[in-house]
């Protein structure tokens, strides 16, 4: 599997854009069997991130990669509680109660020092990281290499893969981006530090997530390392700081966990549910949210993102043993697979959203019968899998929510840092 020899010097047999969890997991899987691998990032670690609740099928992934769960980074979660305080309910959902072959647990993690380990795992396999370096043109016609230039210089590589989270670097070229309008349009989230007894009293042992429900969307609040607690809402509507103070950070729940705590900067993000119609082909493909991001009511982004940069890694070390690493086929198989477990996640959001799926199910329990097993499998991410009733009615029924119309602009999904009473720019 030698690299090929370009004019200017040596060709890379893998250029990832990204380093996120999704672009260092195959950097690290790659690296591993000998292939030269480059990461080209952006911005400098460790960076802020959303997106702190990882599911069961993480675990095997990151067992690969070699990462233990260190406690400054990891927190448990045995599952998910959803609770409603207008009315007093909570269900709790362990994921110990899934099919045979999922684990039974999950971890909360610090998404800044979670980046940073990965980053250093796909290091010390042997890829090579680059941060600070912004990419100006990609060329995927530049014969048997693909050319990717950037601020530091010209690349040449057998294979690109794009794992640039939600500047979607490929989509954005192919204008193959289709927004998912009938999820969640604004998020409004924060994190608070020193926390104090109440962290304890209400997550224990067991770390579940709270899942709050709301009659606009949802909200969560999650426990972090040393402390720390992320919290925010989801809306169908535009919202900001305001609504987030005057609701969920009113409520009993939050009032009593973070009395006296200190705040972080609030943040925004607007109109970010959407896929890639055109997620790879010859010598390029897509990781993470640059394939698909969903509402990540089921904090499935950071899950579907490992394991799909798991299965890319293995079908890419299959295809440069052969020689066929330049077929324009070569992840056809992973995007049936991937659009399986996307249109699962979005058949159960779809439903949420549209048909009161919290009041009418999530807060009355789970059934006893046999679908049980299998809505818990859905929940802990185990979603590539083909003996899962409940998740063939959900695929049977899936309606078509991917809007088919296509945006380019840059600040599409806006990322912001707000104060309070501000308002997210809407661009949709």
């Amino acid at each position: 599997m030698g690299a090929a020899v370009a004019p200017g010097g040596r060709a890379w047999d893998v250029v990832v854009a990204g380093a996120g969890p999704g672009g260092c997991v195959l950097a690290t899987l790659l690296a591993n069997e000998g292939l030269r691998v480059l990461v080209l990032e952006k911005e400098e670690f460790p960076r802020f991130r959303i997106g702190e609740s990882l599911l069961p099928m993480c675990l095997p992934v990151l067992a690969r990669c070699g990462v233990q769960a260190d406690p400054a980074v990891f927190v448990y979660k045995r599952g998910a509680a959803f609770v409603c305080e207008d009315s007093g309910r909570t269900e709790v959902f362990p994921f110990s109660e899934a099919m045979d072959g999922c684990p039974d647990h999950a971890w909360h993690v610090d998404r800044a020092r979670f980046d940073l380990l990965l980053r250093d795992r796909a290091r010390a396999a042997g890829a090579e990281v680059r941060h600070g370096v912004t990419l100006n043109r990609v060329d995927l016609d530049a014969g048997e290499l693909v050319e990717v230039e950037s601020d530091g210089g010209l690349e040449r590589t057998r294979y690109l893969v794009d794992a640039t989270g939600q500047n979607r670097l490929l989509a954005r070229r192919t204008q193959g981006i289709q927004p998912y309008r009938a999820f969640g349009r604004t998020a409004c989230f924060t994190h608070f530090d020193d926390v104090g007894d109440a962290y304890d009293d209400v997550f224990g042992e067991h770390g579940d997530i709270r899942i709050m429900v709301r009659s606009d969307g949802w909200g969560w609040i999650i426990p972090l390392p040393h402390r720390r607690i992320s919290i925010g809402i989801v809306s169908r509507e535009k919202v900001g700081p305001a609504e987030l103070d005057g609701g969920l950070l009113a409520g009993p729940l939050a009032s009593r966990l973070l009395r006296g705590a200190q705040r972080r900067d609030t943040r925004i993000v607007g109109n970010f549910s959407y896929r890639n119609a055109a997620p790879s082909g010859a010598r390029h493909g897509t990781v993470g949210d640059a394939y698909a991001f969903i509402d990540p009511l089921f904090s499935s982004g950071v899950t579907l993102a490992m394991r799909g940069a798991n299965d890319v890694a293995d079908e890419l070390l299959a295809a440069f043993r052969a020689g066929h690493e330049a077929a324009p086929d070569l992840l056809a198989a992973h995007t049936a697979r991937m659009d399986r477990a996307c249109g699962t996640f979005s058949a159960l959001i779809h439903r949420y959203y549209a048909r009161g799926l919290a009041e009418s199910f999530f807060l009355r329990g789970m059934p006893e019968y046999g679908l049980r097993h299998g809505i818990m499998s859905v929940l802990a991410g185990d979603v590539w899998r083909q003996d899962n009733p409940f998740q063939d009615m959900l695929l049977r029924s899936r309606p078509i929510i991917a809007d088919t119309a296509v945006s380019t602009e840059a600040d599409e999904y806006e990322f912001a840092t707000a104060p309070r009473g501000a308002a997210v720019r809407d661009t949709g």
